[in-house]
């Protein structure tokens, strides 16, 4: 069973509950609140959970690659990792802004690198890669990802403690009813879950080394 992935039916049952409601109210409305509830746990780190590792598609002689789907969207800055042509470090690229691509370039046009950007036109994000990998290599990547919008009770939400987007959740329908109050003290509580969330996220288990990076400017996630 996993402890991960919960029914949207799931949170709004506790949402219901939390509120007293005798039935469980399984609205477009509530559902678009659980959504957003979700999309904005899911931007708060780079969680374990939300990383898509081992992807792989075709080179077509191009230097421009679609990463992510409509089912694992991927999120700002996720790409994680991308070799082309083999998985050993003889294939990997740097991943750079677009700055610093433009400077290694021109010192050395055969360089391994890329950068990300976003399609506004297709709405999706694209990794830019030098050098242009030929039709016959195939591209290894890894990546972490935002949540979609949910639209049905059937769908499943990911985090690590559902409670989280109960009380994200929680936090916008009271907004929504004007009760100030209730919509603060559900989001504090939110925030605090969060919190707790990211200090285990981080937190190496026995007999497990966590790397951070070799540096404050590398490595990913909320340090």
């Amino acid at each position: 069973m996993s402890q991960t992935k919960f029914l949207v039916s799931t949170i709004l049952q506790t949402v219901s509950d939390l509120r007293g409601e005798s039935t469980v109210n399984t609205s477009a409305r509530r559902i678009r609140a659980v959504s957003r509830a979700e999309n904005d746990y899911s931007n708060r780190k780079f969680w374990h959970t939300h990383l898509l590792k081992d992807q792989s598609m075709a080179g077509d002689t191009t230097s421009d690659y679609t990463v992510g789907s409509a089912t694992y969207p991927m999120r700002e800055n996720g790409l994680a990792d991308i070799r082309i042509g083999g998985t050993t470090e003889a294939y990997r690229y740097d991943i750079v802004d677009k700055d610093t691509y433009n400077v290694k370039i021109s010192n050395d046009s055969g360089t391994k690198v890329a950068y990300l950007w976003f399609d506004d036109t297709n709405n999706l994000w694209k990794v830019h890669v030098n050098a242009t990998p030929a039709a016959t290599k195939t591209i290894y990547y890894s990546f972490y990802w935002q949540s979609p919008t949910r639209t049905a009770t059937t769908d499943y939400v990911t985090v690590l403690n559902p409670m989280i987007i109960v009380k994200l959740a929680l936090a916008d329908i009271y907004e929504g009813e004007d009760e100030v109050t209730k919509s603060l003290t559900a989001k504090n509580e939110a925030e605090q879950l969060i919190s707790e969330a990211i200090g285990a996220d981080n937190s190496p288990a026995v007999n497990q080394t966590v790397v951070m990076g070799n540096n404050v400017s590398q490595g990913y996630g909320t340090y």
